[in-house]
């Protein structure tokens, strides 16, 4: 008779990992107009932290315009990240000449108002909506990707430095806090991925 006194019941782990991945697989795709309201939501989840820095006014400035994502992404597209059943983060890209013309020059493609659910933070969620904007902008041809984000986004803008953004101009500071143009050279961003 043959004795096991210890299973190998390695395959179960590797089983629950592959679940586990599969789970928290992330699915980049255009919102849906039923979602804006949700996504709105997700907005001003993912920008709360920022409500302890700012004054109590400019915080309902900050939040007001957060949940006008509608009004965003108007030229746009939103886009939104989902975890299963769940809106995880969103981005809004701009196509060359539609983003923002006191921001940018018009032949630049831009991505605005990244955020993700604090609590699926640290997961390469907003590194895949960036590089899903710098993708889309590579296929509409635009010659740069731009974005601006402030001094109180230390990790966005590790991120976006990680990726080959690089800070290009300081803007005029908005809610006392100071705010810059970072630039991607799109024929310098064909290797990242």
């Amino acid at each position: 008779m043959i004795r096991i006194t210890s299973p190998d019941i390695s395959w179960k782990y590797e089983f629950l990992s592959v679940v586990a991945v599969i789970a928290m697989a992330v699915i980049i795709r255009a919102a849906f107009a039923q979602e804006f309201d949700d996504v709105a939501l997700l907005a001003i989840a993912a920008y709360r932290e920022y409500s302890k820095v700012l004054t109590l006014d400019n915080w309902g400035i900050m939040e007001t315009n957060l949940s006008k994502v509608a009004k965003v992404a108007q030229g746009g597209q939103l886009l939104v990240a989902q975890s299963g059943r769940e809106l995880v983060g969103l981005v809004v890209y701009h196509p060359p000449g539609v983003s923002d013309s006191r921001l940018f020059p018009p032949e630049w493609a831009s991505l605005r108002m990244l955020g993700v659910s604090p609590q699926h933070r640290g997961r390469g969620v907003g590194q895949q909506l960036s590089l899903e904007c710098v993708d889309r902008a590579r296929q509409d041809k635009a010659e740069w990707i731009g974005l601006h984000t402030s001094e109180l986004m230390l990790g966005a803008r590790r991120m976006y430095e990680r990726l080959g953004f690089k800070q290009d101009i300081e803007l005029p500071s908005h809610f006392g806090i100071r705010y810059w143009r970072y630039g991607l050279k799109l024929a310098e961003a064909s290797s990242e991925r």
